[in-house]
């Protein structure tokens, strides 16, 4: 087959679940089929015409730079609407597809992308899919009967990643830029992006939403409007999780697609090789952003209330913030640590506990630490969740603080959970993976 994996980028330059899932199922299927990679790359703010350059890479697909997309933000919100919806001079991407000839264009994101291609695409009528990393582009407003007076505010839910005030078009387009992809790992750019990820968290903990004028809220309805259009020309949706498809839907009722749970390359299954022997104290697990929508202030002022009769220790993995907690001693940060060290804690851990709010598409942290020994308590919004038993699955926050409590009094839980976890089936070979995909999806 003739395939376009459209996603983010790259790593190490990208980072997270979706560049590393797309770039190796494109390595996968490219042991047997003809890939091609594009990502949204730096911007000319004085051009409107789509430019394509290849890549000098170490893969064996092909990498295609796609210059002067639409802003990519990141999911950290919008401004400056109408630029997200400019019209681009698509025909560098119209050659490139005659040239290419593919039998599927695989969308990982829409983020970069003009709809005026997704248009192009059903015209040739070429297959287009869609994996649901998350749910950039769509807003719970626009499902209410008046969303123009939901848009007056800037504060909407932990699933949206439109309404927040984002980073202007400015700062966008050096964001995109190559300087900052080839600083972007510097000592001084890490530290400005730590200090501004702390300053945004406090913002979102601490600050009122703006209230929007009416010219805002009329760009901000049809940048959503706009982007609702794209989800309704993707021909059939990859699935990642039973909660995607649940949320999708929501949005497009006629969805047609099929859940298959994502994995990546590099895992492995260690469940057998080390005999579980329950730590003294109990020691709980924590892997992601500190932050709200993950669920970090639930969780950890379940342990507070918990720590008063139970003694345990917590560790946390995963951002460069630091929290008051910390200095509390039963709480320890351990930041952000390589693959390597992570595997190492997941099988040092009891249970690990995924508390999120947003509905997580997936999250691979369950998959990695279940294939350590380690069992998952997880919440009813994430969408790992179709690979634990639905024991591990909590709705709220009382219901969190029982299933904690009962690993943390009966010493024969965990025990019982860690056997759970050897008797689960865990698909997670990627070459396994990349041929389903191709079969059912593709």
């Amino acid at each position: 087959m003739k395939i376009i994996e459209y996603t983010l980028g790259l790593p190490p330059y990208r980072r997270g679940g979706l560049p590393r899932y797309s770039t190796d199922l494109s390595t996968e299927l490219a042991k047997n089929n003809e890939v091609y990679l594009l990502y949204p790359g730096q911007i000319n703010p004085f051009s409107k015409k789509i430019v394509l350059k290849k890549k000098k890479v170490k893969y064996a697909f092909s990498v295609i730079e796609m210059q002067n997309p639409l802003p990519v933000s990141l999911g950290l919100g919008t401004i400056d609407e109408e630029k997200y919806m400019e019209e681009r001079d698509i025909t560098a991407l119209k050659r490139f597809v005659e040239k290419v000839n593919p039998d599927v264009v695989h969308f990982h994101t829409f983020m970069g992308v003009p709809k005026a291609f997704l248009d192009y695409l059903n015209q040739a009528k070429i297959r287009v899919v869609y994996t649901t990393h998350d749910f950039y582009g769509l807003c719970p407003k626009m499902l209410a009967t008046s969303p123009k007076e939901l848009l007056r505010s800037s504060r909407c839910s932990y699933d949206c990643m439109l309404c927040n005030i984002g980073p202007s078009f400015k700062k966008i387009v050096i964001m995109q830029s190559h300087a900052y992809e080839h600083l972007k790992d510097s000592t001084v750019v890490k530290k400005l992006r730590s200090d501004g990820k702390a300053k945004v968290s406090l913002l979102d903990e601490e600050s009122d939403p703006e209230v929007l004028d009416k010219e805002e809220i009329e760009k901000r309805y049809r940048l959503r409007k706009y982007y609702l259009e794209m989800y309704q020309k993707i021909d059939f949706f990859h699935f990642n999780s039973s909660v995607s498809e649940q949320y999708i839907k929501k949005f497009v009722p006629t969805a047609k697609g099929k859940v298959i749970p994502i994995t990546h390359n590099g895992l492995s299954d260690n469940r057998s090789k080390v005999e579980y022997v329950p730590n003294t104290p109990i020691r709980l697990g924590y892997v992601g952003p500190y932050d709200k929508k993950k669920g970090f202030f639930v969780y950890t002022r379940v342990l507070q209330r918990l720590e008063k009769t139970e003694n345990f220790r917590a560790e946390f993995y995963g951002d460069v913030i630091e929290r008051p907690i910390f200095l509390d001693e039963h709480f320890e940060n351990r930041g952000i640590v390589s693959s390597n060290k992570l595997t190492e804690a997941y099988r040092n851990f009891d249970v690990l506990v995924v508390p999120s709010l947003w509905h997580e598409t997936f999250g691979f942290v369950v998959l990695e630490a279940l294939l350590q020994g380690t069992p998952c308590l997880v919440s009813k919004n994430v969408g790992s969740q179709d690979l634990v038993p639905s024991e591990w699955i909590f709705d709220d926050e009382d219901e969190l603080e029982k299933k904690l409590l009962d690993v943390l009094v009966n010493s024969k839980r965990s025990t019982f959970m860690h056997r759970e976890v050897n008797r689960l089936r865990l698909q997670f070979s990627i070459e396994n993976h990349a041929i389903e995909i191709e079969r059912e999806i593709y």
